[in-house]
């Protein structure tokens, strides 16, 4: 493949200056050239003046608390997935070849952009992450294809990206075209936490992907061995004892976030972990208050009850309640659903058991 020259022109139309690899004979930047529809009716993007930054707050990834593992060895869980791609891995060194585009999808909080981040570790490329619907126009993906130069690419939420951009990204996928030129190969790690949804929006861009994995469940033992080594790394000092480590894997609805977002509560607040719980309204394995009015409400209507009664006698939205809430229940086998929400009898029993505590 022959060297690439990049080239910068003014655009004829706004006079904006960008970066082109190939001969254009209108002269117009990819925004010209493609007009955003939707970003007219968009606010103009926010340009957060230099004067305005509190340089005394810039630090360095290293110099940050936050902690993110780097190797495989280091994230625990996922073994089909790190099989998948340590094994890919090695054979794109043999064979000479990038690596292939690939998307992974699960409920949020499962490390799927850690998994992107120990990729491009591994294979010294650079790493850049967003969410699909930032990118806004095909000149804003070119932009970050610029930036990540032949790197990995993380996108995450991938079913909320906008036409014009998904369109876009179907030319470059498989050839690494642009109107017909060479761009230096790179790879697409998507996620997303609905892919029913993309592929009835974009089941052409899906089979783009050469590598697709849906996360495996978390289990206790392995939600454990993560937050401790999460407390290792960011929190040194905290005494922890195991039995507070294994009820809070048990809160965390099979969720490294949810735990972590709990261990941290618990190093904090330093109270009892059933005060921390409580705080959070979980009665017990993750279940909340909320979670419980949602089955009262089933055992009180034993024909069933509509999604949308559901959500206006819990005055939230369906996404609301289908995301953060019906999906666990139906993975405890607590709810089912049909043409009509219902309770199951582990349900039932589970509102007696509480009943009498």
């Amino acid at each position: 493949m022959l060297p690439i020259e990049y080239k910068i022109s003014l655009c004829s139309k706004c006079g904006c200056s960008y970066e082109h690899c190939m001969e254009i004979s209108d002269n117009l930047c990819l925004d010209c050239q493609y007009p955003d529809v939707e970003k007219k009716n968009n606010p103009q993007e926010i340009i957060i003046k230099p004067e305005l930054l509190d340089t005394s707050k810039l630090t360095t990834s290293i110099q940050t608390n936050l902690w993110r593992p780097t190797e495989f060895s280091q994230y625990i869980g996922q073994e089909s997935l790190k099989d998948i791609l340590q094994s890919y891995i090695r054979g794109c060194k043999e064979l000479d070849r990038p690596f292939p585009h690939f998307l992974v999808d699960g409920k949020a909080g499962t490390g799927k952009s850690t998994v992107a981040y120990i990729l491009a570790n591994k294979l010294g490329l650079n790493f850049k992450e967003c969410i699909a619907n930032t990118i806004r126009s095909p000149q804003q993906l070119i932009d970050l294809l610029v930036e990540v130069n032949g790197g990995v690419l993380l996108v995450d939420e991938l079913q909320v990206i906008n036409k014009q951009v998904a369109t876009f990204f179907l030319s470059i996928l498989e050839d690494f075209k642009i109107n017909g030129q060479y761009i230096k190969p790179f790879t697409l790690m998507a996620c997303t936490t609905e892919k029913g949804v993309l592929l009835k929006k974009w089941k052409p861009l899906v089979d783009r992907f050469k590598i697709q994995k849906t996360l495996d469940a978390y289990t206790i033992k392995e939600l454990v061995a993560l937050l401790k080594q999460y407390k290792d790394k960011t929190f040194k000092n905290a005494n922890i004892e195991e039995s507070n480590f294994i009820l809070i894997s048990k809160n965390s609805r099979g969720t490294p976030r949810i735990g972590i977002r709990l261990l941290e509560s618990f190093i904090y607040m330093q109270k009892p972990l059933s005060h921390v719980l409580k705080a959070y309204n979980i009665i017990q394995d993750g279940i909340t208050t909320e979670d419980i009015k949602v089955l009262k409400l089933l055992a009180d209507n034993p024909k069933g009850i509509g999604l949308n009664s559901i959500c206006a006698y819990l005055q939230t939205s369906i996404e609301n309640f289908m995301y953060q809430q019906e999906s666990y229940l139906i993975e405890l086998g607590l709810m089912t659903i049909g043409n009509r929400r219902t309770i199951t009898e582990k349900g039932k029993q589970l509102l007696t058991s509480l009943q009498g505590e």
